[in-house]
């Protein structure tokens, strides 16, 4: 199979993932590897065994080694994915997390430089890069290229040291096509009990420190006597369940903040959101955001990381500054208050989600390994292997 125009034939690039659970990251490396496939590119998976991304990708009948990627440390798993690298003879592998990073960046350490594979890295956060001796020696020296999800993302690569030639903008991109699967959503409805009347005010994301469930709930608890019949739905899962409750319960909250847990309908459920609230205090780009800008729905989020590349401030949504939850309750109470805006935001939000395609990171990311394998000099299994598409 041919990609675009000047796509690659017999490139061979291998995923590492370090997560169990599903998240944005694994959403967006099942989709990438459904699209590099698609190109025609050779695609294998290392990852740890029984974990969400290998069940996912098992429809793709890819080559899968078990690596089980215990911390940044981990030199047996860095010996095993070695050994795979050794075996399989990649122009390129691609770590998909911090984890994945560091066992990659060891184990292609151990490989004779002029046998060593292109390593390509995707950074989905804007935390800053730790300061320690072995991240240091792992982001100078353990990648060829970074690929950041947005601008804010490569603005804090570059401030952590690592130069903006060895960065690539590749955004997140989302399937388009699964809008057109949605199913009625009268059963969800039905089970949070949500009336003709009721405003949905809703949040998805896994419940963790950087996402701020704690400022939404803050600015439930502002709004709850202005807005008595809205409802507040966060949907996730995590480690900040139990303290999330807590402040549920402390805030008076029990009937109208409702903690969903984990679903495998997020869809269906974003589709009863009179609004979309995103109250992350860092964020790389926001594949959340993108869903409800694509599902129709109006947004509110914070002003961090890379979420103004796809929030304009009162034409995509409203913007407000992080860990601010009476600025939250205040846009939210804007846009309740305001159905017209409301729809006027929604409406040029949609139209600028049609650029949201994923095939966009799939290009992009073909882009960056072309232009790895083609440089001249450049390094294992390259020459005689990786031939341009005339």
């Amino acid at each position: 199979m041919t990609g675009r125009g000047g796509g690659l034939r017999a490139l061979r690039a291998l995923m590492v993932d370090s997560e169990r659970t599903w998240r944005g990251g694994e959403a967006q490396l099942r989709l990438l590897i459904k699209g590099l496939l698609d190109e025609g590119v050779d695609v294998e998976l290392a990852a740890p065994p029984g974990s969400e991304i290998e069940k996912r990708t098992r429809e793709f009948d890819i080559p899968f080694h078990p690596v089980s990627i215990g911390g940044g440390m981990d030199v047996v798993s860095a010996w095993r994915l070695r050994s795979v690298i050794r075996r399989g003879r990649y122009d390129v592998v691609h770590s998909h997390s911090s984890h994945a990073h560091s066992i990659a960046f060891m184990a292609c350490a151990a490989i004779a430089r002029d046998a060593r594979p292109f390593q390509v890295v995707s950074r989905r956060v804007d935390f800053a890069v730790a300061t320690n001796r072995l991240s240091g020696m792992k982001y100078r020296h353990g990648a060829d290229v970074y690929l950041a999800i947005s601008n804010g993302v490569r603005d804090v690569l570059i401030e952590s040291g690592i130069e903006a030639e060895r960065i690539r903008l590749v955004p997140s991109g989302i399937e388009l096509e699964k809008f057109e699967r949605v199913r009625d959503n009268g059963y969800i409805t039905e089970e949070f009990k949500i009336g003709e009347d009721t405003p949905v005010v809703g949040n998805v994301a896994a419940l963790a420190p950087h996402k701020s469930q704690r400022d939404f709930i803050g600015a439930a608890k502002i709004l709850a006597g202005d807005f008595p019949k809205a409802l507040f739905l966060i949907v996730g899962e995590g480690k900040l369940r139990g303290e999330l409750e807590a402040q549920i319960s402390d805030a008076g909250l029990g009937h109208r903040v409702i903690l969903t847990g984990f679903r495998d309908d997020p869809l269906e459920i974003l589709s009863t959101f009179s609004l979309f609230v995103l109250s992350s205090c860092l964020e790389g780009l926001g594949t959340s955001v993108m869903d409800a800008q694509a599902m129709g729905v109006p947004v509110v989020a914070t002003r961090t990381g890379g979420v103004p590349d796809i929030v304009e401030d009162g034409v995509t949504g409203l913007l407000v500054p992080p860990r601010d939850p009476e600025a939250l309750a205040g846009a939210i109470a804007r846009l309740l208050r305001a159905p017209e805006l409301r729809q006027q935001l929604a409406k040029t939000a949609l139209v600028q989600s049609r650029g949201y395609d994923y095939r966009q990171t799939v290009y992009k990311t073909l882009d960056a390994y072309r232009e790895l394998v083609s440089s001249p000099g450049g390094g294992p299994n390259r020459k005689g292997k990786v031939e341009p598409i005339e």
